[in-house]
């Protein structure tokens, strides 16, 4: 891990997940700059939108010049795992790649985040889950895209133990992990099966809570995540058993509240820069 900052594609957006960016890409790119942040990551429906609503691709490609950002990441695709039985949530996994295969193919992301947010019992038998996985990364490699699982507490893939054998069955070389702190701490973590990955850790995203969850899982991490340090999590004893580990992964900057949302873009990326890199030095201090 170095030290450079990349900042979620939701850091920026002024938004919660299911809603449209409120802030325009151009807005996004110069505050994620000028905050410190060498690139960004884009969700595929965001690229669409924009597109559809007059920025083109190329214009998009000469802002990120313009202020030296890079898209390194792009998200999100769900609902792979369905199968045959299942034609609507096979129908919504082929729109999204799509989404992601363009994004992939205008500005050359490093890597692909993935996930199920279906429960457990609701989820194909593990043979199948694999299968399916293992195409879609076929499918990812044709458009040089690395894949990363996110592992999500109350979903069918709820910690990096179910996400690592996933990634190990499938047999691909560009089949790995997306640890996002909320997730690791707020799941069942384990240093353990961490180690025995860490070499297909392609992402780490950083995040803080408070020690209680209130309401719901999804609520907390969509409407009530910290500032990395402004929260309950030991993200520096993370970030050591990271790179104690071996992991090589660049570090993303993933803050989801309310209070953020409601920020100006420049001051909501400056906020997610500052407190990051306050953590990072401390780690590697």
């Amino acid at each position: 891990m170095n030290g450079d900052l990349v900042c979620s594609h939701f850091t920026l957006t002024g938004a919660p997940g299911r809603e449209p960016a409120r802030f325009g890409f151009a807005e996004r790119v110069a505050a994620a700059a000028d905050a410190g942040f060498t690139g960004i990551g884009l969700l595929g429906i965001d690229h669409v939108q924009a597109v559809a609503t007059g920025t083109s691709e190329a214009e998009m490609a000469r802002v990120l010049a313009d202020h030296g950002i890079a898209v390194a990441e792009v998200e999100f695709v769900l609902d792979w795992s369905a199968g045959p039985d299942q034609p609507e949530r096979q129908a919504v996994a082929r729109y999204l790649e799509d989404t992601v295969w363009a994004v992939a193919d205008a500005f050359g992301p490093r890597v692909v985040s993935v996930g199920e947010m279906v429960a457990s019992e609701e989820m194909p038998p593990f043979d199948e889950v694999v299968e399916r996985f293992a195409a879609l990364c076929d499918r990812a490699a044709d458009h040089g895209l690395l894949v990363a699982i996110e592992f999500v507490p109350w979903s069918g893939i709820p910690d990096i133990l179910t996400a690592s054998a996933i990634v190990h069955a499938s047999e691909r070389r560009n089949a790995g992990i997306n640890l996002d702190a909320w997730h690791w701490f707020r799941g069942r973590s384990s240093a353990e099966v961490l180690r025995g990955i860490a070499d297909r850790i392609f992402v780490v995203q950083l995040d803080d809570a408070d020690a209680e969850v209130v309401g719901s899982l999804e609520d907390d991490t969509v409407l009530r995540r910290r500032y990395p340090g402004d929260g309950s999590f030991d993200l520096v004893g993370l970030l050591l058993l990271l790179r104690d580990a071996g992991v090589e992964a660049p570090l993303s900057v993933e803050v989801m509240s309310t209070e953020h949302y409601a920020l100006p873009v420049a001051e909501a990326a400056r906020r997610a820069y500052d407190s990051a890199r306050w953590v990072v030095d401390r780690a590697w201090r």
